[in-house]
Parts: structure tokens; C-alpha cells; sequence
């Protein structure tokens, strides 16, 4: 049974020599998509096996506020920065919790 919470992960893989701008354009989005209403947590991690695969761990109080957030001038900015720096789309999953 769901308790409204929404878990949210998004794994990007940057381009050979991107990674360094990737973390860069990921790492400007976090602060403020923490400050948003509905927000519970916003994470960026490094996978260790891959050094050009990066995962935002994000956990939400539904979905309006992830509607919320995908409107926000932050999150476009994330989009349109990072499209030129990854190998493909991101995989993005999202459960109830």
C-alpha cells in the first residue's frame, strides 16, 4: 500500500570526457530542487564501478510535487544542459513507497 511518497531514481551516462560537466550540471540543480515543497530528498551519486554514470536518488511527497518540480526553471535548465552530455536518454524509474 503507498503511502503517497514517491521514490524517484535517474540514471544519466555521460560521454567520453563529459563527466566532469555532467556532475557540474546535476550538481547545480540539487540545492534548489531540495528547497522545493513536496521535496523529502534530492542525492547525487557516482557509481563506482563507472566513473561516467551518475544517479539522482530523489524521494517525494507524490506527485504533484513532482509535477512541481518538472516546471521549475531549475529542472529545464538540467534538462537542456545535460542533453549534449550523455550517451542516450536517461533511464528514469519511479515507484510508490
Amino acid at each position: 500500500m503507498s503511502n503517497g511518497i514517491k521514490l524517484v531514481i535517474a540514471k544519466f551516462v555521460a560521454k567520453r570526457g563529459q563527466a566532469d560537466a555532467l556532475n557540474a550540471a546535476i550538481t547545480r540543480c540539487i540545492a534548489p530542487s531540495r528547497a522545493e515543497p513536496g521535496c523529502i530528498h534530492y542525492d547525487l551519486y557516482t557509481s563506482q564501478e563507472d566513473e561516467n554514470t551518475f544517479l539522482i536518488h530523489e524521494k517525494w511527497q507524490g506527485d504533484e510535487a513532482i509535477a512541481f518540480h518538472f516546471i521549475q526553471p531549475h529542472f529545464k535548465q538540467l534538462l537542456a544542459e545535460t542533453q549534449p552530455l550523455v550517451a542516450g536518454e536517461p533511464e528514469i524509474k519511479s515507484v510508490d513507497i
